[in-house]
């Protein structure tokens, strides 16, 4: 059950049905929730640009919204595709609320590469670490700033694909942070801690939080047994509220 005693931990902003990789159909995570004490639940199953099932899935939220206390968001979970900030969704959004932003993939110029291909570059020196982490900060900055009207959004599992390429966030500092910072604050686009991934450190969260963004929780729940339990973001919290008061 989520510890209530904070806030943030009575929303869960990031949860998978079998709508599309998720191992339980929607009522047992809108169960699930209820039985962890959240208030709001985000539903943000994986998409592409290619993804047809929506309007069955937008429905299906709607038609459960009235058997629940629980505030139930309709909401998509998408990749950001390359530095220009692209975002693999359909092109027909209708019905839906939110958009969780996530780097799956390492976005470069020339589109998605897999964090192999990432490392690989890196190992052979074609590619820096510096330049790397630039391309990924211009591709998420530039992909808030693309969010389509109407919707609200969050940043998932932030700079998680850096330690599948061989890289970690404590090259970030603040002002390369900033871009970034600015930009969540100008389209009011929160910064998931999640639970899953257990990202982004609370250092890099505390540097965000300073500089005017928001954070929420996320479980990343792909098991409804899982919604709304955030062990690692609890304290996550705790350790970035402690360095924004240092």
């Amino acid at each position: 059950m989520s510890d209530l005693a904070h806030p943030l931990l009575g929303s869960d902003l990031h949860t998978h049905t079998d709508f599309s990789d998720g191992h339980d159909p929607l009522d047992r995570v809108v169960a699930a929730a209820e039985s962890a004490g959240l208030h709001t639940l985000v539903l943000t199953d994986h998409v592409r640009a290619d993804t047809r099932y929506l309007p069955e899935y937008v429905a299906a939220v709607r038609a459960a919204r009235n058997g629940t206390r629980v505030h139930l968001v309709c909401g998509v979970e998408a990749k950001i595709m390359d530095t220009e900030g692209r975002i693999d969704l359909p092109d027909d959004l209708t019905g839906i609320d939110h958009i969780a932003l996530a780097d799956h993939r390492f976005p470069l110029p020339d589109g998605p590469a897999h964090p192999d291909d990432v490392r690989a570059r890196l190992d052979s020196d074609t590619l820096t670490p510096a330049e790397a982490l630039d391309h990924l900060l211009t591709a998420t900055t530039r992909a808030v700033a693309r969010i389509p009207a109407g919707r609200t959004a969050h940043l998932a599992h932030l700079f998680s694909v850096l330690p599948k390429a061989g890289l970690d966030e404590t090259a970030l500092d603040g002002h390369l942070l900033a871009p970034l910072a600015r930009a969540c604050r100008e389209h009011d686009v929160v910064v998931e801690l999640n639970e899953k991934w257990r990202c982004p450190a609370p250092r890099t969260a505390a540097l965000l939080a300073r500089a005017g963004v928001h954070l929420a929780a996320g479980s990343d729940a792909h098991r409804a047994e899982a919604v709304g339990v955030f062990p690692w973001v609890a304290e996550a919290l705790t350790e970035t509220e402690r360095r924004c008061a240092a």
